[in-house]
């Protein structure tokens, strides 16, 4: 078990159903999902920039780079990750957003 898994766990120990430590929590929880919604958009207006300078969406440029069509210069490895991890992000968040609901 993880150090935040233990602490997760030894609230539930302490707490039983609170509710100011659910609302602590639900605090802790929208301050993380904010620090990672604030980091998308950043790496967002990274791909933006990305598009602009080589007049493709990151949809057209991941087309070309997987059919090896682009080739192997750095930029586009830097773009590769940058779309990689920002997918990760929307799924993380799209995920956090539907178990919230």
């Amino acid at each position: 078990m993880n150090a935040i898994a233990e602490r997760v766990h030894l609230i539930e120990r302490i707490a039983h159903d609170d509710e100011p430590t659910r609302r602590m929590l639900d605090k802790v929880i929208d301050f993380l999902l904010e620090k990672d919604r604030k980091k998308l958009a950043r790496f967002r207006e990274e791909l933006t920039a990305f598009e602009q300078q080589y007049r493709m969406s990151t949809a057209e440029f991941q087309q070309g780079f997987d059919s090896g069509k682009l080739g192997d210069a750095p930029q586009w490895f830097d773009w590769d990750g940058l779309a990689a991890i920002v997918a990760s992000l929307e799924a993380k968040l799209n995920a956090v957003d539907a178990g919230r609901e």
